[in-house]
């Protein structure tokens, strides 16, 4: 992606979430400079924006942007510390859960995947347009399940057939074990939509696993000044 699209898309989050008076950390808005000097804690923690493309090169269709509000510390492999951590004098306390913003704008979808490390995560549609969720068991890593599926919605059972859908409204939860494979849709010509996604934890470099495509982490094309702070971008990291 462009620079120019990375700062374009946060921004447009940033619009929603005040439009939808969705609060989003003080630190949303930082430049990466203010984070150097102001944030240690987040850095180690990898809190801040990603903008995702699943290296499709359509982001207006395929992609979504996520803000990290809390996430466990990780090992240079990535997986989840079992035991608290000493960094810069300070003492971090393990952390068995992750939470984020998910920002989908009107047309975009999240292609279908599914997790076997992260056991379970709820999704809250908090404002902006209802979301659907198109579901179907993971069989393998390349091959879902033709068996039926039920999905916890506010803690309602809803019984769907293999790659059914269900539109989870502003408000509402959903509850997606890990191996429940998905897709993520928000209608076009319409609103945006801000999600809240809390989830056991697990590592993101390992457990994302898509069972129609390989997402493909391309370069960012600098084509403007960083606005915002990637959590790909910190300038130090979890365990060094």
């Amino acid at each position: 992606m462009k620079r120019s699209e990375i700062n374009a898309a946060i921004k447009r989050a940033i619009a929603n979430a005040k439009q939808h008076g969705v609060h989003l950390p003080k630190w949303a808005d930082w430049t990466p400079d203010k984070f150097e000097a102001s944030a240690d804690g987040m850095r180690h923690q990898k809190l801040g924006w990603k903008v995702v493309d699943f290296g499709v090169g359509d982001f207006p269709n395929c992609g979504l942007v996520v803000l990290v509000l809390c996430s466990p510390l990780v090992d240079e492999k990535g997986e989840p510390l079992t035991q608290p951590a000493q960094l810069d004098g300070r003492s971090y306390p393990v952390t068995g859960f992750a939470r984020k913003y998910l920002f989908v704008q009107a047309g975009q979808t999240e292609p279908h995947h599914f997790h076997r490390q992260k056991a379970r995560k709820e999704v809250t549609v908090l404002a902006g347009a209802p979301v659907t969720f198109e579901l179907a068991w993971a069989e393998d890593d390349k091959t879902l399940s033709k068996k039926d599926v039920e999905v916890l919605v506010d803690g309602i059972w809803h019984h769907l057939p293999a790659d059914g859908e269900i539109t989870v409204h502003p408000g509402e939860t959903i509850t997606l074990p890990g191996e429940l494979s998905h897709i993520i849709k928000v209608p076009a010509g319409g609103a945006d939509s801000i999600m809240l996604e809390t989830c056991t934890a697990n590592n993101d470099n390992t457990d994302n696993i898509f069972p129609f495509m390989t997402p493909k982490g391309n370069p960012v094309v600098e084509d403007e000044a960083v606005l915002y702070q990637l959590l790909d971008e910190h300038k130090a990291v979890a365990l060094r």
